[in-house]
């Protein structure tokens, strides 16, 4: 029996398979769902609040080498405890020396990529939901590579 980081089979899988410039979305709960089969979705929400992003996030890059993330502009302003803990995960992150990209999009556009990216040919790979109840508690993982 796995004891430590991914334990969720469905989300060790998908990380398991993601390759450079692949990316995973980790939201929200009231974040929508694509109506495709070509993005996996795992739902790990218990409750409310539980598990919270930042905490998911968090096991994930225990397994996942990113080289870049992605968030909604919006975070920032609405959810700004969310954006810095966010921003304090991705300080964290040794990429071979070379600090991890962050690029901000509008929410409309973080959310048309999740719907509807894969099917325009954007390495769309899994979505993550959580029991966050916070608006704008969303960031896209970019897998990078470990050499």
């Amino acid at each position: 029996m796995k004891k430590k980081g991914i334990l969720n089979p469905e989300l060790a899988k998908i990380v398991g398979n993601m390759g450079h410039g692949d990316m995973l979305y980790i939201t929200d709960r009231g974040f929508p769902i694509p109506r495709h089969d070509m993005t996996k979705v795992v739902d790990v929400s218990v409750g409310v609040g539980l598990p919270k992003v930042v905490d998911v996030v968090k096991v994930v890059l225990e397994e996942l080498e990113i080289e870049k993330v992605i968030i909604a502009e919006e975070t920032e302003k609405v959810s700004p405890h969310i954006y810095k803990e966010f921003m304090e995960i991705v300080k964290s992150i040794n990429n071979k020396g070379n600090p991890i990209e962050v690029e901000i999009i509008p929410h409309m556009e973080f959310k048309h990529m999740l719907l509807n990216g894969a099917l325009e040919g954007k390495e769309v790979k899994g979505m993550v939901r959580t029991g966050e109840f916070t608006p704008y508690a969303n960031i896209i993982l970019v897998s990078g590579v470990p050499f």
